[in-house]
């Protein structure tokens, strides 16, 4: 994505793809082998992995190396009825969950430069423009390197924790985390906490 990771990289993009796939399956595997749960599994490419020099707006899924991973892993459980794998075709992946509609994307289609009002300002303009085409009750995305909840959104944070791009985009210091949120069928979302991760 940056000229500078040909330097800071540790896998070339298709080693990482993989790696980052034995990784999911493995998850998968956990729990398809110690629950009795289904699975569905809402997959949103990024502007990470992508094999174009800028993002092809129109056809950002379609050269994506996240997109053929997801791909791969859904013809891997294609015959198992407990897993589902729902991958989006363009920027928004829409997930119904008891009545919510949930629209998850990576977030990076979404520009901040560092107002007083952080990122929940351009998350709401975003998000009331796209409401107008089809509404979400809430809106999951990353992108940003810091966790929060606003609400009718949640921003993931970021597994590589703070970095030269969070110190370049002003971020605030976080240590690395995911977030995790619990949705009610009554009340919608209800719990929002942080998934610590430490990186020994």
């Amino acid at each position: 994505i940056h000229d500078e990771n040909l330097e800071t990289g540790q896998l070339q993009p298709i080693d990482a793809i993989i790696e980052v796939q034995k990784r999911i399956m493995s998850g998968i595997n956990f729990l398809l082998e110690n629950t009795d749960c289904n699975i569905v599994i809402p997959c949103s490419t990024g502007n990470h992995p992508r094999i174009t020099d800028k993002v092809h707006i129109a056809t950002e899924t379609g050269n994506s190396l996240e997109s053929l991973m997801y791909h791969n892993i859904a013809i891997c459980y294609e015959n198992d009825p407990r897993v589902e794998m729902v991958i989006g075709e363009s920027y928004h992946t829409y997930l119904t969950v008891y009545n919510q509609t949930i629209r998850l994307h990576h977030g990076h289609g979404i520009k901040y430069n560092g107002g007083v009002g952080g990122i929940y300002i351009p998350v709401n303009k975003a998000i009331a423009q796209w409401n107008r085409i089809k509404r979400a009750d809430i809106d999951v995305l990353g992108h940003w390197h810091q966790q929060r909840d606003g609400g009718n959104f949640i921003v993931n944070g970021s597994l590589i924790g703070y970095n030269a791009y969070a110190l370049r985009i002003k971020a605030d210091f976080e240590e690395p985390k995911q977030a995790f949120f619990l949705i009610d069928k009554v009340r919608g979302k209800t719990i929002v906490a942080p998934i610590l991760v430490d990186k020994d």
